[in-house]
């Protein structure tokens, strides 16, 4: 397996790896339309989709995806997908420094290969079938090493090299009513979530108070018992020191 070029060539070690990985909230006429246009606008630069999903079929409400575009052509595919759609609504990217990740797996890499340089070598002088089926046997494992550490640092590179874009698109029905900006279909949707938001809250409280009863009857028995135990060794202490003092003072 040939080592990949990125590492082998000057000024690696310098420039920064970073990961990143961006998001963007879009509301657009038709988010089916708009998820298979986006899909090819990412295969179109060099990029890929990595997973989509979309609820309702060709007349589906929402729909998200994710893509993975190179870095170099992140900013054009963006700006195309903010054309189309109405508009956007939220935006975020992170980025993650890399680099010391990256360079580790290159000397891991380098080290394994200059192993396996030795072995050749060794192999080529060996004299007898048991020194060979030694030295092949470790030969063996650093291959497999090798082979594991180049898949890692492909994976790395790729994540390098391209940004991993999340969307989420949804449909809204614009309307102007009486000149004012109505958004229904919106409206309606975060009125739903809310009363979803509240009934879910309302059912963690119930649960939440009912696991509590038991303990706190428990509580409760514990301060009665224990205020029953009181009251009784108040009696005693009570008869004992002034009830059986009372006939030697009638004396």
């Amino acid at each position: 397996m040939e080592f990949l070029s990125p590492v082998e060539s000057p000024g690696y070690a310098d420039e920064r790896k970073m990961i990143r990985n961006a998001s963007m909230d879009v509301v657009v006429k038709r988010p089916k339309e708009a998820s298979d246009n986006i899909r090819q606008l990412a295969e179109k630069a060099g990029g890929f989709l990595v997973s989509a999903e979309v609820n309702g079929g060709d007349n589906a409400l929402s729909a998200s995806l994710t893509i993975r575009v190179p870095v170099s052509k992140f900013e054009e595919i963006r700006a195309s997908i903010s054309k189309l759609g109405v508009r956007v609504e939220g935006e975020k990217l992170e980025a993650q420094d890399a680099t010391k990740q990256y360079v580790d797996l290159v000397a891991q890499l380098r080290n394994l290969r200059a192993q396996e340089t030795q072995y050749l070598g060794i192999l080529k002088q060996a004299k007898t079938v048991k020194d060979t089926v030694e030295v092949s046997d470790k030969l063996n494992e650093v291959r497999t090493q090798i082979d594991q550490q180049q898949a890692e640092f492909e994976a790395l590179s790729k994540q390098v090299e391209t940004i991993a874009l999340t969307l989420s698109l949804r449909a809204e029905s614009d309307v102007q009513v009486f000149g004012l900006h109505w958004r229904p279909l919106y409206r309606l949707k975060e009125t739903i979530r809310d009363g979803i938001d509240g009934i879910a809250d309302y059912a963690s409280a119930m649960a939440s108070f009912l696991f509590f009863i038991p303990a706190l009857v428990l509580w409760i028995a514990t301060i009665l018992i224990g205020a029953a135990v009181a009251w009784r060794i108040l009696r005693w202490v009570w008869r004992v020191l002034f009830t059986s003092r009372a006939p030697k003072a009638l004396r």
